[in-house]
C-alpha cells in the first residue's frame, strides 16, 4: 500500500512536469510570427499613408499607362528630378488601386514621418509583447519552485534520495 509519503512525491512531482509542460508550451507560441503581409494588404497600407501624407493617386486608365504601371518597382517610392531641379516621387500600386500615387517633396517628408512613427509603435508592440513572455516565463519558474519537493536545488529526481 502507497504511503501518503509517496503519494505527496507523485503529485509534486505530477505538478512540476505539468508546469514545465505549460512553460514549454507558452515558449513555443512566442516563437510563432504572423507572416508576412500579402502584395494587395502592403499596397493598401501604403496607400493610406501616401495618401495622409499629400500624395495624389493618378489612375492607370490607359493601356500605355498601363503599361508603364506594369514596368517599373511595385510598391516602392522612388524619385525623379523634373527640369527645374525640383524632386518628385513617386510609387506604382499595380495591386491595390492599380494608379500611381505622385507627391511633392514636402508629401514625401510627411510621409517618411508617418513611416518612421509606425515603425516605432510597431517596435514598442514587439518589445511589449516580449516583456510579458518574460513575465510569463518568470511566473512559471516561480510557480514550478513552489511545487518543488526538494527544496532550492532544483529538481534531481526521485532516486537522488534513494
Amino acid at each position: 500500500m502507497p504511503t501518503p509519503q509517496r503519494h505527496t512525491l507523485i503529485a509534486a512531482i505530477l505538478a512540476i512536469s505539468a508546469a514545465v509542460g505549460f512553460s514549454a508550451l507558452l515558449s513555443g507560441c512566442g516563437s510563432l510570427q504572423t507572416p508576412p503581409p500579402t502584395p494587395q494588404e502592403k499596397a493598401q497600407r501604403l496607400g493610406a499613408m501616401l495618401s495622409a501624407a499629400g500624395f495624389r493617386m493618378v489612375p492607370a486608365d490607359t493601356p500605355e499607362s498601363q503599361q508603364k504601371l506594369a514596368s517599373v518597382l511595385a510598391l516602392d517610392v522612388q524619385y525623379t528630378v523634373g527640369r527645374l531641379g525640383k524632386m518628385h516621387y513617386w510609387m506604382a500600386d499595380p495591386y491595390s488601386c492599380k494608379c500611381m500615387y505622385v507627391g511633392s517633396e514636402q508629401a514625401y517628408q510627411k510621409y517618411e514621418k508617418l513611416r518612421m512613427n509606425e515603425e516605432f509603435a510597431e517596435k514598442e508592440d514587439r518589445i511589449a509583447q516580449e516583456n510579458l513572455e518574460a513575465r510569463q516565463v518568470e511566473e512559471m519558474d516561480m510557480q514550478e519552485e513552489m511545487f518543488n519537493p526538494y527544496g532550492g536545488f532544483g529538481y534531481v529526481g526521485p532516486n537522488y534520495y534513494w
